[in-house]
């Protein structure tokens, strides 16, 4: 085990100090099965879902730091607000559940999450308490206006001499059962919990019921699942106990059933791994993190087995510039302590490990714990720096001011669809990305849109003033991209650029058609500077006169550029020499030496580029497959919480999982997409009516196309046949064309029929 100083000491540090401890950090066991996630490869038809995991440790814990449990900003400072409690004493405000909601805050606005996943949190308000608030309406307070919704779902405590309550059946979002929060700062229910960018339309809770009341040490918890409208994934989070300490406590009440065995202990946490692997597996989509209270990798196989978890691999290189640790820790936790009479430390070691994960069936394409957000405060009361009046007597522990938890949130954005995506299918007007609209298309007929062109296209003659660019970049040319374009070269193009993106005085990334050798490239200039130093993947043969899928994949942790004609890998280069460029995306020209050049003649459509690196698999199914359709399925009406669009397998707690359709003929909608945008393509619905068993819709027939037909891709839809009034319907969905019915089905989704 390896000992460094604490970055919080100075040179002439006494003897006592503070020292780190890595050797907790959790490291990939050698048995260890992972996955990248996406096995269907096809991650691009889904949104990226930006999620963060975090224990806030909000409710238990110590009053000054040596104390059993202290976690940071638990309570806060105490304001007085003259207001009196029934036995006369004072009502204070406190501070501390808000300066942690404002880390959560802070988190999102730096990271810009959509997604958090929270532990040890206190949710809604404790009948009958006249003062506290709850972490939950702190965060909704911080992110009032934003579109943020919240979930949670109530933890019973060990010493909670009531028990676990028995769930509510009713669709509450913010759940009541489970142990109140202690102090008068707090109210509301100790809970684990979600908060979304977006409405929550449905949650489930499915309980561990581990024994509480018997001299066990951890709480009994569950894991909370909601859906999020319009979102193809679903959001889970939990909180594992893991009772191996208990083999070692005392038996002090003879009804304990502590000490427990070392068997007793790994079957209590194999029940609650079974309990999250039964869940997330009723999901098409999931994204999970919690607490899991264990660095031993190999305990959660299970889930490995499953789901890709985030801080297994590195997205980006470790060049010194770039440095992507993976299994970072996530706990710091104060050991071997030195302390004064008064409960002061003199001395301890600072341990860190990693027991907190973020697990997603999508796959990431980053990840990252912000260990700043850890409390490694320096609490010593006798050295330079420290923290004089940290003890039992006076009890005044300042944290740092971004220490706000003994956890540090571990954080990953996961894989999904283009972050630009133009169709340029005969309007200036058919794109869709996150960068400004596309401009520069001129339409004096030699640079215009040929809508009876495969499907539609933008013709462009070979000037480079004719090209068409975005307002900013699409991506980060220093980190993992993939860029694609269909493409026809007319048969006299010279060297023709696809797209570029532009630096300073050179392209960031070019992919274009090198008249030299008659090749395809992918190139990546070494630096942005005069001249031309690039690294290319050379892919010979180009034909000329016939539409071809181009892409080009750069991933900058191993630093390979590769290039793909009509999905195949045809060539491969090394690009070590990373560098941001960060001006416009281009479509139709590069720029070289500060000149714009290559202007593209010929044909473009459907340019799309990602912000991470496709694998192959999923290259080739992006360039070759039709996909299960997408997208939100019908408008659901009911009350909050019961909005479902129950595209799941999993009812969970409450009786009223999936939602009701607005009338007794709702019209069921669809995204479906070709990978060639000229062909027609459509969607066949399956309906059927649970309550009865019948079959009403059946794929392949006639009757269970969609009404509209889209070419290349766009939203179809059918109305159904009457339904019986209160009966409950599934329904799936997949994409059709001329030549083959055989292609993914979606999830079943499902509703129920509005009362007569």
């Amino acid at each position: 085990m390896r000992r460094f100083a604490a970055r919080w000491l100075h040179a002439g540090a006494t003897a006592l100090a503070v020292v780190l401890l890595l050797g907790g950090q959790a490291t990939p066991a050698a048995a260890l099965t992972t996955t990248p996630g996406d096995a269907a490869a096809t991650a691009y038809t889904r949104d990226s879902v930006r999620a963060a995991t975090w224990n806030m440790c909000g409710e238990a814990g110590g009053k000054y730091a040596s104390e059993a449990g202290y976690c940071p900003w638990r309570n806060g400072n105490a304001t007085d607000t003259g207001r009196k409690k029934p036995n006369g004493s004072p009502i204070y405000d406190y501070d501390g559940p808000r300066k942690k909601m404002e880390g959560v805050v802070k988190l999102i606005d730096e990271r810009n999450l959509n997604a958090v996943l929270l532990q040890e949190v206190c949710a809604g308000t404790t009948p009958g308490d006249l003062y506290g608030t709850s972490h939950l309406d702190e965060l909704a307070k911080l992110l009032a206006g934003k579109g943020w919704s919240f979930a949670s779902a109530g933890v019973t405590r060990p010493d909670d001499g009531e028990g676990p309550e028995p769930e509510r059946k009713d669709s509450e979002l913010i759940d009541s059962e489970g142990s109140s929060c202690r102090g008068d700062a707090l109210t509301g229910t100790l809970s684990v919990a979600i908060a979304v960018k977006g409405q929550i339309t449905w949650k489930s809770e499915n309980d561990f019921n581990t024994p509480v009341g018997t001299g066990l040490s951890m709480s009994s918890s569950t894991i909370l699942c909601a859906e999020v409208a319009g979102w193809e994934s679903h959001l889970c989070s939990t909180h594992i106990s893991n009772f191996n300490a208990d083999r070692y406590k005392a038996k002090d009440d003879p009804k304990w059933e502590v000490p427990i065995s070392q068997t007793t202990a790994k079957a209590y946490y194999d029940k609650q791994i079974d309990i999250v692997v039964d869940t997330v597996k009723k999901f098409p989509s999931v994204v999970l993190g919690g607490d899991f209270n264990t660095s031993n990798q190999e305990t959660l196989q299970p889930l490995y087995t499953l789901m890709a978890e985030c801080d297994q691999k590195a997205y980006l290189p470790n060049d010194g510039v770039y440095n992507d640790a993976v299994n970072e820790v996530t706990k710091l936790t104060r050991t071997n302590p030195s302390l004064r009479g008064d409960g002061g430390y003199l001395s301890y070691d600072m341990t860190t490990s990693k027991i907190d994960y973020l697990f997603s069936t999508g796959g990431f394409t980053g990840c990252d714990s912000r260990t700043e957000f850890g409390d490694a405060t320096n609490y010593l009361v006798d050295a330079a720096g420290g923290q004089p009046l940290c003890h039992k007597t006076d009890m005044v522990c300042t944290p740092d001011d971004d220490a706000y938890s003994d956890h540090t949130p571990v954080y990953g954005y996961t894989q999904g669809g283009p972050a630009l995506a133009w169709k340029l299918d005969g309007s200036a007007t058919a794109t869709t990305g996150g960068t400004a609209g596309l401009t520069g298309a001129s339409l004096d007929g030699t640079s215009d849109w040929r809508t009876a062109e495969h499907g539609g296209a933008l013709y462009m003659d070979g000037r480079v003033d004719e090209a068409v660019a975005a307002g900013g970049p699409a991506f980060d040319t220093a980190r993992s991209f993939t860029v694609s374009a269909w493409a026809r070269l007319d048969a006299d193009a010279g060297t023709s650029a696809v797209l570029s993106q532009d630096g300073n005085r050179v392209s960031g990334v070019i992919l274009f058609y090198n008249a030299g050798d008659n090749s395809w490239r992918f190139g990546l200039p070494r630096s942005d500077a005069d001249g031309w130093s690039i690294d290319q993947a050379v892919a010979p043969g180009a034909v000329k006169g016939q539409w071809t899928r181009l892409t080009g994949v750069y991933d900058s942790a191993t630093g390979k550029a590769s290039l793909f004609v009509d999905g195949t890998k045809k060539a491969e280069a090394t690009h070590t020499a990373r560098w941001r460029a960060s001006g416009p995306f281009v479509v139709g020209r590069d720029l070289v030496s500060g000149v714009r050049n290559a202007g593209f003649k010929g044909h473009i459509q459907r340019v799309e580029a990602f912000d991470h690196a496709l694998r192959d698999d999923q290259v080739a199914s992006y360039s070759g497959t039709m996909a299960a359709p997408t997208g939100e399925n019908i408008a659901m009406q009911g009350p909050q919480g019961e909005l479902s669009q129950g595209c799941h397998q999993h009812p969970g707690t409450f009786d009223n999982a999936f939602g009701t359709a607005g009338s007794l003929t709702p019209t069921l909608h669809a995204t479906v997409r070709h990978p060639d945008p000229s062909k027609n393509v459509w969607a066949e619905f399956s309906l059927w009516d649970n309550t009865t068993g019948t079959q009403i819709l059946s794929l392949g027939t006639p009757a269970s196309k969609s009404t509209t037909t889209v070419k290349g891709q766009g939203t179809v839809s059918l109305t159904v046949p009457k339904l019986s009034p209160g009966h409950s319907y599934g329904w799936r969905v997949r994409t059709a064309d001329d030549t083959t019915n055989d292609t993914p089905v979606s999830a079943n989704c499902h509703f129920k029929a509005p009362a007569a």
